[in-house]
């Protein structure tokens, strides 16, 4: 159902205006890339794109996108996507219905359970400048690596994993290239506690650390803690969770052929 039309004027159906959709989907978020291309053929430029895991039972995520498209253009698109079998159902929101008047804010640290939204850009599913864009098992591997973060839990022990042959190898490329610049380039600090997560057996060149064994190393040193993330959060999640003395990381690792850049920051 429309949450609020937009302005029904001849003079705006080819104006382009502001307007973001709600889509709740069916199947995983890898339909998400399939409704994006749908958006852009209908001359839509997409803005902002934030995903959510459905609270209603039967859908797997919820994703609000942003848009600037001309009316006529937004309401053709709109039928189309109510023909989608991934999706099952749109919600349009006109652009001065965007805004929320009063804000939620987590509370307390278990609240971040609900703070998982995901900025798509930058995903090998996506981007093909990505460098796994083309590597179909190592788009399946983030995607295994992503839903373990998706059902984290405050309070759970972060999951450790099983980290592969490859992953292993690119992390040992990286660390040991790392490790010939620190003496060079890094602060005092960064060099202190670097080598005492070495003492520690924490940093290893032929091993990729687990999140709760640097999350413990962290409250110990410092009172933060970490907490897997699937990808990257949008700033209002990450600034929430950094408000709990929470640092949100990743899990997955970069793609073998490229171990010295990511387009992910």
């Amino acid at each position: 159902m429309l949450a609020k039309t937009i302005a029904e004027s001849p003079d705006s159906e080819h104006n382009v205006q502001k307007a973001a959709l709600v889509l709740r989907l069916r199947e995983g978020i890898g339909s998400l890339g399939r409704i994006l291309k749908t958006i852009e053929n209908f001359k839509g430029t997409i803005t902002h794109v934030e995903s959510r895991p459905s609270k209603k039972e039967g859908l797997q995520f919820e994703v609000l996108v942003k848009i600037d498209m001309s009316r006529q253009s937004l309401l053709q698109l709109i039928r189309n996507l109510r023909q989608s079998s991934a999706l099952d159902g749109v919600n349009l929101l006109a652009d001065n219905s965007v805004s929320i008047k009063d804000p939620w804010f987590p509370r307390h640290a278990s609240d971040l359970d609900n703070c998982n939204h995901l900025m798509t850009k930058y995903e090998p599913d996506l981007d093909m400048n990505h460098p796994g864009f083309a590597d179909k098992e190592y788009r399946a591997r983030r995607k295994v690596i992503a839903e373990i973060a998706f059902a984290y839990k405050y309070g759970d022990p972060i999951p450790s994993i099983p980290y592969t042959e490859t992953e292993n190898e690119t992390w040992s490329r990286v660390f040991n290239t790392v490790l010939d610049l620190v003496p060079k380039h890094a602060c005092v600090e960064y060099q202190r506690v670097f080598k005492k997560l070495q003492e520690e057996r924490i940093f290893e060149s032929h091993r990729i650390p687990q999140l709760q064994e640097v999350s413990d190393f962290l409250k110990k040193s410092t009172g933060f803690t970490l907490r897997p993330a699937a990808g990257l959060l949008t700033a209002r999640d990450f600034l929430s969770s950094l408000a709990f003395r929470i640092f949100q990381s990743t899990q997955y690792v970069r793609h073998i052929n490229s171990p010295y850049h990511t387009p992910e920051p």
